[in-house]
């Protein structure tokens, strides 16, 4: 038993099938044809439908026209494809612009801190030392001599510093800074990939830095030991940054 093509639909059937199992349609009328446009039936024959003119596509036309269908289909799915990654690849590049820039920016803003509170560190070891050696000085005469004299404990000279308004501001700026520097920081918690061994650089520099900072604004221990801790963090932080640099433009 042979297999012959349903001229309705293009289906493989039996030369002895009466009704055709995919369409439905009888093989013995199948000398006419449905018009895909209006619905009007008419002979096979014909070129065009009598009532719309719309052409009367054969079985081969129709495969073809499939066939170009699909085509067109997997152009438009392999274009979407590529703006999909394309799309991607640009919001990858945006991120990673604005982490550099939130790097750059946090790693000139401890700086600009560590600048502040080495001269408020400076401030504070000449005020203390001069005072228990009663040591004179234009700039710390002011906080460790009252009257002429000098003050009796050196804890009095760190009150006046502490008290002094322009070194309140300069703490103050100080803290400001310590607070700005900690908010870019959480922005910079997941780096992306090629940022991840700068950031292991950068919070080590933040980390010396928060040790600076802190260390000017609470006071502790003794002119000896806050001398020595003072400067290893100023050459701890100074040393971060002269590495950071490595990873800035």
């Amino acid at each position: 038993m042979g297999l012959i093509t349903c001229l309705k639909c293009g289906g493989a059937i039996s030369e002895k099938a009466i009704v055709c199992p995919h369409c439905k349609s009888y093989l013995s009328q199948q000398n006419s044809i449905m018009c895909e446009e209006c619905g009007t039936e008419y002979e096979i024959k014909l070129s065009t439908c009598p009532n719309c003119g719309c052409p009367n596509l054969t079985i081969e036309q129709k495969k073809q026209k499939k066939k170009q269908k699909g085509i067109i289909i997997s152009v438009v799915v392999l274009a979407l494809i590529a703006v999909c990654v394309f799309g991607f690849s640009i919001l990858q590049k945006a991120k990673e612009a604005e982490y550099y820039s939130n790097m750059e920016c946090v790693s000139y803003t401890m700086l600009d801190g560590a600048a502040k509170a080495e001269n408020a560190g400076n401030l504070i070891k000449s005020v203390w030392y001069n005072a228990i050696y009663e040591e004179r000085d234009t700039e710390t005469d002011k906080y460790t001599m009252k009257n002429g004299e000098f003050v009796d404990d050196f804890n009095d000279a760190l009150s006046n510093l502490f008290a002094d308004g322009n070194f309140i501001n300069s703490i103050s700026e100080i803290e400001l800074n310590q607070s700005e520097v900690t908010g870019l920081m959480k922005k910079l918690k997941n780096p992306p990939k090629k940022y991840e061994e700068a950031y292991a650089v950068l919070k080590t520099y933040y980390d010396n830095y928060i040790k600076m900072t802190k260390s000017v604004i609470s006071l502790d221990g003794s002119l000896q030991t806050f001398s020595e801790e003072f400067n290893t963090y100023d050459t701890d932080t100074v040393n971060s940054f002269e590495k950071m640099k490595l990873y800035l433009d």
